[in-house]
């Protein structure tokens, strides 16, 4: 759809995307209705249709919007390590630092688990596989190096990976009430410790 190209509609929309993350993110995209999408924008239906025409176009743009920003810095900062096994022990910190500054980053996770299990929408896997990828590369930059294992498979071990960094994060939803970021900190942590130790030659 045509965005208006000005200053304030930029603003306006970017604010919406906040907005709208932030919501799917505490309530899910079923628990959110788009009379809460409007309602917590403050901004009139008529306004608020001009930038998106349904809870699923906002949706999907929330996802572009995060996987965009947040994969681009994660990788940045990742990639800036001199090694791979040293972009590897940096991968957890920069995600832990992500989720402590912008905690509405976790949506695209959940959102594309949300998706996948209703038939109903469409598929956003793009960012979750975008990960992999990331992981994957690392790993088989390490190999050619000589530091990881030749005997492994770069895809296999990053879907791994993301999967159980992903998986801890449901544990803590129902686990850490207190939604303790030390205690999600220490288990990353240690996942990547496991991993390191058996991915190293």
């Amino acid at each position: 759809m045509t965005i208006p190209a000005t200053a304030k509609g930029e603003a306006t929309r970017a604010y919406l995307l906040r907005t709208a993350a932030r919501m799917f993110a505490e309530h899910g995209y079923a628990g959110t209705t788009q009379s809460d999408l409007i309602a917590a924008s403050g901004l009139t239906k008529g306004a608020f249709y001009f930038y998106f025409k349904s809870k699923l176009d906002l949706a999907l743009a929330v996802v572009a919007e995060q996987e965009d920003r947040w994969l681009a810095h994660i990788t940045e900062r990742v990639l800036a390590e001199p090694s791979a096994v040293a972009q590897l022990r940096a991968v957890v910190p920069a995600l832990l630092d992500l989720f402590a500054t912008a905690p509405d980053a976790w949506v695209v996770m959940r959102l594309c688990k949300e998706f996948a299990a209703n038939p109903d929408l469409p598929e956003i896997s793009k960012p979750m596989a975008s990960w992999v990828t990331l992981v994957a590369d690392i790993i088989r930059r390490g190999q050619a190096e000589g530091d990881l294992r030749e005997d492994i498979e770069p895809e296999a071990v990053a879907e791994v990976l993301v999967a159980a960094f992903d998986g801890l994060k449901s544990l803590a939803d129902v686990l850490d009430f207190a939604n303790d970021p030390d205690r999600f900190a220490a288990r990353a942590t240690t996942l990547m410790t496991l991993a390191e130790r058996a991915l190293l030659r």
